[in-house]
């Protein structure tokens, strides 16, 4: 078999079976979250939780009264060493629930856009094609450059989307 046969074989193979890897998507977390007073579907927004073990915060909540201290978390089944290392930052016993995320705009999906508010099939094409276009882009602001985007819609979207470091 002549070597650029052989090559496009293997290469063919390759492609055709190799694990595909997927970016994943930064989220940028600011504030905290009150694990006495949040309800399951904020406590969904912590890194590593999902509405399993958000249901078994609040529900060892209501079983075993206020957290005192946010290590209790750990005892809860679902939260690995890992997850618990990953939230502590985000968490608190008391105080507001001001935790918000914000989704990296050089990382982000399209279904992650398309779960916006008011996000349309063609604000977030045309969101991820000015990336493409431009390559990684450096702040928010940039957003206004992006055709359909004006400055209502731009505002409504800062409060979800940022540039992370």
């Amino acid at each position: 078999m002549p070597t650029v046969m052989k090559f496009f074989v293997i290469f063919t193979f390759l492609l055709l079976f190799a694990p595909h890897v997927e970016a994943r998507t930064i989220r940028v977390y600011t504030g905290t979250l009150n694990i006495n007073t949040a309800s399951a579907a904020d406590l969904t927004r912590l890194p590593g939780v999902g509405e399993v073990i958000a249901f078994r915060i609040v529900k060892d909540r209501e079983q075993r009264g206020k957290f005192r201290d946010i290590r209790r978390l750990e005892r809860i089944k679902g939260i690995s060493p890992r997850i618990y290392f990953g939230l502590q930052s985000y968490v608190a016993t008391d105080g507001p629930n001001n935790l918000n995320v914000y989704l990296d705009l050089n990382t982000v999906t399209k279904p992650l856009l398309l779960g916006l508010p008011g996000m349309s099939e063609g604000e977030a094409r045309s969101i991820l094609n000015y990336r493409k276009g431009r390559g990684r882009l450096a702040t928010v602001e940039e957003l206004r450059k992006v055709p359909g985007i004006d400055d209502k819609r731009y505002a409504e979207l800062r409060e979800w989307l940022t540039v992370a470091r």
